[in-house]
């Protein structure tokens, strides 16, 4: 059962929340006889103080970071690994230690949330590869709960706990700005099959971008769908190729291992990489520095967000709060912006 707040001792009650936090804290204000009702209730509830709450977390100080496993798009990268160096690195500052869990959605869920929360004075969540049913699912266990949640990598939740990410949608729009801005007409986008939020937040800032620049004289855009894993990809755009199709002058790809994909099965088929066909990616991994030529890519701020979780996560310990009261003070939205890497994948075309 989720822990009892002043609100609702308020609502069971039939007075405000004011006179219950007055009878609790033995301040004045309130009646004797409401003060004898209040922490009777209190007592028989188990409610428990926001700073008794606080202590109890504090004692415990681990933090869980979960990752979540569910259509595979996080497992492809090496993004993860960098959001979880920066958590780790806020929490010992702050005195945390953190426990990593893999929550897998094909596996029981009972199981996995009670260990996530076993001994956790709250929880950071890499929520990439969680969709909208999955959120609703997951939103009704987590809720018997009684520690705060912050999400990374994923908006969906944003309604309902705090939240830390990208702005895919306008770092994707300065991405394709950048090509069209390079004398770009023909602009293509490699597109992954599985989709998360991520990804449409993504599309959504090229199709921003293309109308943008409606008077510029564009082809319409260029969609190739492919498979998130870099393998099957590599086949999905030789069959493209094979079918007789033409590469664009220039291509957005959803993330930086695609654009690496790309440009290799370009290379491999006789293009030039940039001087036929430009690519730019999306996150900045090692990956874009391996490669020839090294890509271009939007440069996600990964280890901040990561930072960023924590304080959020330790913030919310401090005032007591647990998922549900989270949402009483206010629930906070942070969504860092992405800051264009230049490197030999894009070369800007002559003017005609």
């Amino acid at each position: 059962m989720a822990d009892i707040t002043a609100r609702d001792l308020a609502n069971m009650l039939g007075i405000s929340t004011a006179a219950v936090s007055m009878a609790l804290n033995g301040k004045p204000g309130v009646s004797s006889e409401t003060r004898t009702k209040v922490l009777a209730a209190a007592t028989k509830l188990g409610y428990v103080t926001p700073k008794s709450r606080q202590s109890e977390r504090q004692a415990k100080n681990i933090i869980s970071f979960v990752i979540y496993v569910g259509v595979g798009v996080a497992e492809q990268t090496t993004f993860s690994t960098f959001i979880m160096r920066g958590a780790e690195a806020a929490a010992k500052d702050l005195g945390y230690r953190i426990l990593v869990h893999y929550f897998y959605d094909n596996q029981p869920w009972d199981d996995q949330i009670k260990r996530i929360l076993s001994d956790a004075c709250g929880v950071v969540m890499l929520g990439t590869d969680i969709t909208l049913p999955q959120r609703d699912a997951f939103l009704q266990f987590y809720a018997l709960g009684n520690v705060p949640l912050v999400i990374v990598d994923n908006f969906l939740f944003s309604a309902y706990v705090d939240c830390v990410g990208n702005d895919n949608t306008y770092g994707v729009k300065s991405a394709v700005s950048y090509l069209i801005n390079c004398g770009h007409k023909k602009i293509g986008y490699i597109r992954s099959r599985q989709r998360i939020v991520n990804f449409d937040d993504r599309e959504l800032g090229i199709h921003l971008s293309m109308t943008e620049h409606k008077d510029s004289g564009l082809d319409e855009l260029q969609v190739v769908n492919v498979d998130i894993s870099p393998d099957k990809a590599r086949e999905d755009l030789f069959a493209w190729l094979a079918a007789g199709n033409v590469p664009a002058e220039a291509y957005f790809c959803e993330n930086d291992m695609l654009a690496a994909a790309f440009i290799r099965v370009l290379k491999e088929s006789g293009y030039r990489v940039p001087e036929d066909v430009s690519v730019i990616g999306f996150d900045d991994v090692q990956i874009c520095e391996m490669i020839d030529p090294p890509i271009t890519t939007m440069h996600a701020f990964k280890e901040r967000l990561g930072k960023l979780s924590v304080d959020m996560l330790h913030t919310r310990i401090e005032a007591g709060d647990t998922i549900q009261t989270s949402r009483e003070s206010g629930l906070l939205k942070i969504a860092l912006s992405l800051q264009l890497k230049e490197r030999k994948s894009v070369c800007c075309r002559p003017c005609e």
